[in-house]
């Protein structure tokens, strides 16, 4: 997957499965074929629709892994990457992106596949020995600031690596979880499991002059988004994506869906969802309503619009994120109302560095629960 023609910079490519070769090499016939890991520096190293092919033939791809997503992460946010390929004769049967992500309140990283979002490896093919070469590759690139490679999941069907993660060291780590509202009950059926307050809000958002707009991705439409967004995440104390990372987003609109929300006239707000057509689910990735309108229930408003235009489409599922798990914290139970089934986040870390059991013992403190 990584290429070594037309002008590819080799500097920024490393090939580390001579390192392997005589443990996993593999015989056929006559000659032997090994596989070979290596490890690419910029997604920009690699073909696009090679590697989306890749997540195609996987039965574990999702939308975090495609090209376009991962452009985004490593040019929009900076995150460095060290995505981990599988070759076999020359040809890649497999990889694992990672992105070098700040562990907060420390002077260290993490080495994450991935975030933001949900990765782990693409195996579509010799899945054991590449399973192996990846894991086998990671403490060679979890180096320098980086002291834990962590992998998060998407869906339980990564359970099928659980064991194989804990032979190589990786250990379980469970702090949050997601909601998942399955759409193929349809609109009638989702509004039926809903609970009292969230479907009322609904009912009584509608009595209003509201409008419902599918918005494409400009600088202008994205520049008002992002700047309630800021606000929203600054009430809420949470992290700002940067706008550049919102711009480099715009090549990846045909996974986008972006509404907004007009309220007597005036923008009450946005939601940008990414649609991962590789699990026919909606993503609620980005969401941001001025406190002004909450009595307006606009946040339902455009919650039950996405919800009716994934039916429309064929989605089978609307995942509403990552929230923590504690069911008396606001976001919590705010998203439980709509009826979704609250699934846990599958987390391994494998600590690289003498420094990780300080610094996991340091978490402790912050979240006593998960250690």
């Amino acid at each position: 997957m990584a290429q070594q023609t037309g002008g590819t910079p080799r500097s920024r490519l490393h090939r580390i499965g001579s390192l392997f070769s005589n443990r996993y090499g593999r015989s056929t016939g006559n000659r032997t074929s090994s596989l070979e890991v290596a490890v690419v520096e910029s997604i920009a190293e690699v073909r696009k629709a090679q590697w989306n092919g890749l997540v195609e033939r996987s039965s574990r791809g999702s939308v975090f892994h495609r090209y376009e997503w991962l452009e985004a992460i490593e040019t929009g946010l900076g995150y460095q990457p060290r995505h981990l390929t599988v070759t076999k004769d020359g040809n890649t049967i497999g990889a694992m992106p990672n992105f070098v992500v700040e562990i907060e309140k420390t002077p260290f990283d993490r080495l994450s596949s991935l975030y933001p979002g949900f990765g782990g490896p693409l195996l579509p093919t010799d899945t054991s020995d590449s399973l192996d070469r990846i894991l086998g590759a990671v403490p060679a690139v979890c180096r320098g600031t980086a002291i834990v490679h962590q992998i998060r999941g998407l869906d339980t069907g990564y359970l099928r690596y659980n064991d194989a993660f804990q032979s190589a060291g990786y250990r379980p780590f469970r702090r949050e979880c997601r909601f998942l509202l399955d759409l193929t009950k349809g609109h009638e059926g989702i509004l039926a499991d809903m609970s009292r307050t969230r479907r009322r809000g609904i009912e009584r958002g509608r009595d209003g002059d509201v409008e419902i707009v599918e918005e494409e991705l400009t600088r202008e439409t994205l520049s008002r988004f992002y700047r309630t967004y800021e606000r929203v995440m600054e009430r809420v104390g949470g992290s700002v994506y940067p706008f550049s990372f919102f711009e480099a987003l715009q090549e990846f609109e045909d996974r986008l869906l972006f509404v907004t929300l007009r309220i007597d006239g005036e923008y009450a707000g946005g939601m940008l969802e990414l649609l991962d057509d590789e699990r026919d689910s909606i993503h609620g990735f980005f969401a941001a309503v001025p406190r002004e309108y909450f009595d307006d229930h606009a946040s339902e408003l455009l919650y039950d619009y996405v919800f009716q235009w994934g039916i429309e489409n064929g989605y089978e599922t609307y995942d509403f994120g990552s929230t923590n798990t504690d069911f008396e914290d606001g976001v919590f139970r705010f998203k439980e109302g709509f009826g979704g089934r609250a699934v846990p986040i599958l987390v391994w870390e494998r600590g690289c560095s003498p420094l990780w059991p300080l610094v996991k013992a340091g978490r402790a403190l912050y979240w006593p629960y998960y250690t």
